[in-house]
């Protein structure tokens, strides 16, 4: 991995104490690279290298105190196992947890003191609680809903965690809980390369307001559940597993392995800002040069998904003032590709298990909305094996998406759109293509 500056090791082999940039002398944690950055002492144009078959906790959430020119990367040095960036909170303490009775156990979740693992964060907000390796899914929304085994809800406010447990949560086993955030907040010119991206419950890599992002050859999995806090109905879930919002440039997604996701491995999604407000400071039109391409997808939610629309000005009480929309230069989809993925069994993972909405679950391809300019290939991928359908597609209109020469394995009397609009099935697929304009060349296979 070239640099134009200095490269700097980490391995849990390694002392917070030393300089870092050997592999004789290497740092041991991730709070010692984040320490760094805010100190300047690792700038744009360096490389931060994790030691491969070692674990690190933490995530970079916040990269926007980054000094200097020049990109930014984040990749692995030695041979073995991708080195594994691990967002989860580990609840390994039992004293730290308060019986309130009812099988019910509390813990303050915000005190770094009460568990170790991911400490970079405060967040309470738990979207996925693992067990002995098993995904749990019973979120609830308050503790008199808590009933089953491992049902558990959290107090934003208070900071804690409440479980149903017949016994103290930390005796039964390994908890990992993966709270909100993102493991990597990428930024312009930046490289996340060879690493094993695992337990977020928000994004795995979320690319915001940035240009020149590389995400290539890293596993990302684990990742999503936690409430969208934003969305006005309360107790909805969400998470990525690389989510490119609007105003997202020159951004490459590949060779990347992207499983268990609670919503989609990949998404282009976003509202736009054509009038600037106190919320909403950025102007945002579109995406443009963003190829998502020979990445491997299993066991998501969805695998790939967009959705766009323009600009609702509202009050301060949400009414709806006035809609926006740009569709000059630079709007919607500039250049955006989706090519040569491999995506399997959606649907099939623990993250459509744990979601209420699974009309719009278990299936490949998911848009809820294509208002802006649509210069978007969807070509050359596999998609093998779906719970629901092929497409969720609320459009029935054709607004310039090109899907086609792709391989879409179903079963047989599958339905290929969700919609109950469409009723065709696997063997109707000619009928499908002639009406939507999608799929046309492409190899329909039963199994």
């Amino acid at each position: 991995m070239p640099s134009s500056g200095n490269t700097f090791h980490v391995s849990t082999e390694g002392r917070d104490e030393d300089p870092g940039t050997s592999v004789a002398r290497p740092w041991a944690t991730i709070p010692r690279v984040l320490q760094a950055i805010e100190r300047g002492e690792v700038v744009r144009g360096d490389t931060v290298l994790f030691h491969a078959g070692h674990r690190f906790h933490g995530q970079f959430s916040d990269l926007g105190s980054l000094q200097g020119e020049g990109r930014i990367t984040f990749g692995a040095y030695g041979r073995g196992e991708r080195p594994r960036i691990v967002g989860y909170k580990v609840l390994d303490r039992p004293d730290a947890w308060r019986a309130l009775g009812r099988n019910r156990w509390r813990i303050q979740l915000d005190d770094p003191g009460t568990h170790t693992g991911n400490r970079s964060t405060t967040d309470v907000n738990v979207g996925l609680l693992r067990v002995n390796g098993e995904f749990l899914t019973g979120r609830r929304m308050s503790p008199d809903e808590l009933i089953h085994d491992w049902d558990w809800c959290c107090d934003l406010g208070e900071g804690t965690l409440t479980v149903h447990s017949q016994d103290n949560p930390s005796r039964r086993g390994e908890v990992l809980a993966a709270v909100d955030g993102r493991l990597f907040q990428a930024v312009s010119d930046m490289t996340i390369e060879g690493l094993d991206l695992v337990g977020c419950g928000g994004h795995g890599v979320q690319v915001l307001d940035a240009r020149g992002v590389r995400v290539r050859g890293n596993r990302i999995r684990e990742i999503g559940g936690s409430e969208l806090l934003t969305f006005p109905v309360p107790g909805t879930r969400y998470g990525n597993g690389v989510e490119m919002w609007i105003n997202s440039h020159d951004v490459l997604v590949e060779g990347n392995v992207i499983q268990d996701v609670y919503d989609v491995a990949v998404t282009l999604q976003g509202e736009q800002v054509v009038e600037t407000t106190k919320d909403e400071p950025v102007l945002r039109h579109g995406w443009s040069d963003v190829h998502v391409r020979d990445n491997r997808i299993t066991r998501c939610s969805q695998s790939f998904e967009i959705w766009s629309r323009g600009q609702a000005v509202r009050d301060e009480h949400g009414a709806l003032l006035r809609e926006l929309r740009h569709d000059g230069e630079g709007a919607g989809y500039v250049d955006c590709t989706f090519t040569g993925n491999h995506c399997t069994d959606a649907g099939v993972g623990w993250g459509y298990r744990a979601r209420p909405d699974k009309e719009a679950g278990g299936v490949h391809l998911l848009s809820y909305s294509e208002e802006l300019p649509m210069g978007l290939t969807i070509t050359g991928n596999r998609f093998h094996d779906a719970v629901n359908a092929y497409i969720y597609r609320n459009d029935d209109q054709p607004t310039g998406l090109v899907i086609d020469d792709n391989e879409i394995r179903l079963r047989a009397g599958q339905r290929i759109q969700q919609q109950h609009g469409r009723p065709e099935r696997l063997a109707e697929h000619a009928s499908w293509s002639a009406s939507t304009g999608f799929d046309r060349g492409s190899t329909w296979v039963e199994g």
